[in-house]
């Protein structure tokens, strides 16, 4: 059911409850699927030279990576995959421009390829540290396993990705580093066009440092980067086993197409997956807002490093394969508002997700009473997704303690989560950042807590929606409150 709010005489009535006028005209609101109409035609993929490009290749030697995943007991972290390693052929502009190798197109156009392998990693990025990088160049991400599969990014779009970075006040290597996207391979290739008659010197980059992904993150190569389609021939599965397969079930068929893997990186090479939800707004616009948490992403940089994954679920129960209609998206997003108070961060993705996503709706008109039954869906360890099941149990205050971890004070009947009594299923690391919904609408962010499949009676917070929706996140989700005549 949908509840209507309208304001009468300088007042806004909720429930039979008078509050400022000043206040969003909508508490409440419903899912919508967003229409293959607000979705831009999505541009074709160019045709590698790779018979006239010169490559310079770069191998770096095999990295020892400890992978404790068995560790990640309950929800809180984001889970890391990716650790930085330097680059020191390509460490300045200097030494960048003396490994390019410029050969000339018959459009006019100079092209030059730059290859980084890091031994042993399933995939890579590299970190393209711009001084100065002309608008009209292009740039070819792809890897030279699948060369035909390829990203593209003009400079224009790149420079406005930076400029983002710069005026939400950050400086130096964070807001001036582009991280390619990720090619589903161990390896990373840089291709720059240039326009004709732009002189090589005009191009100022480097490459100091690329972030070595260490975990298999079982991506099939999709429609966006090669253009035809193919299935995924190996199974995810980093998932502890109590979780469930959201493809085992009939329920939440809606609210799950809300859903997006996340992976960003950080300034420092580090690279993380979480779980984030697109939104609806009231205004009807299909603006692309995308709810996670604070501490997945709270500053521009991490935001302009985002990729999200749709539909990124098992293509029947339990099959372990990502069904055939996955979709990526690798342009990043815009952090509007984030908060400590709830830690939850909402952003603007810069491209508009697949056709046939769904903007969740969701509930902050007031805070669910403990015993409301409630659900999650989740990406936990990056793996496919996976929901939870469970009931409100108390209101709390958490407080992060610095070193990552949290504590949580119950009881707090204004605090900014819910305790939340997992009933089914789990979440953990890479969970971070989903959704708590209720009967279809989402009401709370996933921030952590001690619940797992080894710990039962353990619990999970969730920062409460209706506490994220009145701080600040009702600029940008709902419309102003009118003055209306009854």
């Amino acid at each position: 059911m949908r509840y209507l709010t309208y304001s009468v005489t300088g007042l806004l009535w909720i429930a039979g409850v008078a509050v400022a006028q000043n206040t969003p005209a909508t508490y409440i609101l419903d899912s919508v699927v967003l229409p293959a109409s607000a979705v831009q035609v999505a541009k074709s993929a160019p045709v590698p030279v790779a018979a006239t490009v010169q490559t310079h290749f770069v191998v770096l030697p095999e990295l020892e990576v400890e992978q404790s995943w068995a560790s990640d007991d309950g929800a809180g972290p984001a889970h890391q995959i990716g650790v930085a390693r330097a680059v020191a052929a390509t460490s300045s502009v200097a030494q960048t421009q003396s490994v390019l190798r410029w050969t000339a197109l018959p459009s006019g156009q100079q092209v030059a390829a730059i290859n980084i392998q890091s031994t042993g990693a399933y995939s890579l990025r590299a970190g393209v540290l711009v001084d100065s990088l002309p608008d009209g160049a292009q740039l070819h991400i792809y890897s030279q396993e699948h060369a035909y599969a390829i990203i593209a990014r003009s400079g224009a779009e790149i420079n406005a990705l930076l400029a983002k970075n710069r005026e939400a006040g950050e400086t130096g290597a964070a807001a001036n580093t582009w991280w390619t996207p990720e090619v589903g391979a161990g390896d990373t290739t840089v291709e720059v066009r240039l326009p004709a008659g732009t002189p090589a010197e005009a191009l100022r980059i480097s490459i100091p440092k690329v972030s070595h992904i260490y975990q298999n993150l079982s991506l099939p190569i999709d429609s966006e980067m090669q253009g035809m389609n193919h299935t995924a021939t190996t199974k995810a599965g980093n998932a502890a086993s109590c979780n469930l397969d959201i493809s085992c079930s009939s329920n939440y068929q809606t609210e799950r197409n809300a859903v997006a893997r996340m992976l960003y990186t950080i300034e420092s090479g580090q690279s993380y997956l979480c779980t984030g939800t697109l939104l609806n707004s009231s205004k009807g616009d299909f603006v692309p807002y995308f709810l996670t948490a604070r501490h997945c992403i709270s500053s521009q940089s991490s935001a302009s490093s985002l990729q999200t994954r749709w539909f990124y679920r098992s293509d029947s129960c339990n099959s372990g394969v990502p069904g055939a209609n996955s979709a990526r998206s690798s342009a990043g997003a815009t952090l509007l508002f984030a908060t400590a108070t709830t830690d939850s961060s909402l952003l603007r993705l810069n491209e508009t997700p697949p056709a046939g996503v769904t903007m969740a709706g969701w509930h902050a008109a007031a805070p669910l009473p403990t015993t409301t039954p409630v659900y999650g869906l989740h990406h936990p360890r990056g793996d496919l997704l996976k929901y939870s099941v469970g009931v409100v149990s108390d209101y709390a205050d958490c407080r992060s303690n610095g070193n990552g971890t949290f504590s949580c004070q119950l009881g707090e009947a204004n605090g900014g989560f819910y305790n939340v009594e997992v009933s089914e299923g789990t979440t953990e690391s890479g969970s971070s950042g989903s959704a708590l919904f209720h009967e279809g609408r989402v009401v709370g962010t996933l921030y952590g807590g001690s619940h797992s499949c080894w710990v039962s009676e353990g619990s999970t917070n969730y920062g409460r929606f209706d506490k994220f929706f009145a701080e600040g996140a009702s600029r940008w989700l709902a419309s102003p409150a009118a003055s209306m005549t009854p």
